[in-house]
């Protein structure tokens, strides 16, 4: 692979899925490897689970390297010379190249089905690759964020910025100078997953009507579940103490496009949220999983501008 491992490893054409390399290729590759020293300058680390075979190893040894390269070039990047708008323009540079890293990685999560599984060869290296490019973006934010222009964001929302992550487990990446102790508490304060949609508005009868109408146009939901059950799952406080399930007759790549036009008026109603309620149920009788409204996202499904007609009411 040639070229950066962050954009190299999710590569559509060329990427991770390619390499079908054995044990004993990744063992030989890793006799010879040079592991890099963490970057002086380095913020932050990474605690990722240690891999458990060579092809694992090699490639997490790679992204590790990789990273601590990029870390540490950063003094490069911002000489101590360096003129205010030149620091700014670097930065921009920088931030601009992670933020293709991140949108790359999501949509290589995506087209793949990349899952949490790391007994999964590939899953456990794009997901190291996923919390290294993060951790890249924090470092730049952290060591230089007085020349940015931009909104800063967390790790947390950087997760859900470009992965609609919402449950990150941010004690996978932590300050180099955090003490355990410190580590400890802020994993007993980690907020808990929401378990509420959190519909935006007080008029709750104009998004019933506007369901009515969309459940008419486009068959949305089966004769097994009424409009009315899904308008009260959808403002309920806390859907796990809801009992009705959503049996979904629209195609999938209808209901993908719902939610896209959907989320902006509620504060978590999007893929994560919709797999975690454990509520939804396609046509074909499994739970709707965030992966599979991801890979049905399209921006004409049918019945396209009807559909948009209908939720301007909520506007």
């Amino acid at each position: 692979m040639k070229g950066s491992i962050f954009s190299s490893l999710v590569s559509i054409t060329n990427g991770l899925h390619r390499d079908n390399r054995q044990e004993k290729d990744f063992k030989y590759l890793l006799s010879d490897f040079k592991l890099n020293q963490k970057a002086n300058n380095a913020v932050f680390k990474v605690n990722f689970k240690k891999p458990l075979n060579a092809k694992k190893e090699y490639y997490q040894k790679l992204i590790f390297n990789e990273t601590e390269y990029t870390v540490a070039s950063f003094a490069k990047e911002f000489p101590k010379n360096a003129t205010t708008p030149e620091n700014k323009y670097s930065y921009t540079i920088l931030l601009n190249k992670f933020d293709k890293y991140l949108n790359d990685i999501s949509t290589y999560i995506n087209k793949r089905g990349i899952t949490a599984d790391f007994n999964n060869d590939d899953n456990y290296i794009i997901n190291y690759l996923k919390v290294s490019a993060i951790r890249l973006y924090a470092e730049l934010q952290e060591q230089y964020g007085q020349f940015s222009v931009n909104t800063k964001f967390s790790i947390a929302e950087i997760a859900e910025k470009y992965f609609n992550d919402e449950t990150f487990d941010i004690s996978l990446i932590e300050k180099s100078t955090t003490k355990k102790v410190a580590a400890k508490i802020t994993l007993k304060t980690k907020a808990k997953p929401k378990t509420s949609f959190g519909y935006k508005s007080n008029d709750t009868s104009t998004l019933l009507t506007v369901l009515k109408q969309i459940n008419l146009k486009i068959d949305l939901l089966d004769n097994r579940t009424t409009v009315e059950q899904l308008h009260q799952l959808l403002l309920a406080k806390d859907f796990t103490n809801t009992e009705s399930q959503i049996y979904l007759q629209c195609e999938t790549t209808q209901f993908s496009y719902l939610v896209t036009k959907l989320k902006p008026f509620f504060n978590g109603f999007n893929p994560t949220s919709i797999e975690r309620s454990g509520k939804f149920v396609t046509k074909t009788g499994t739970l709707l999983k965030a992966n599979n409204l991801h890979k049905n996202k399209v921006h004409n499904p049918k019945e396209k501008e009807e559909i948009d007609k209908i939720i301007q009411q909520l506007q």
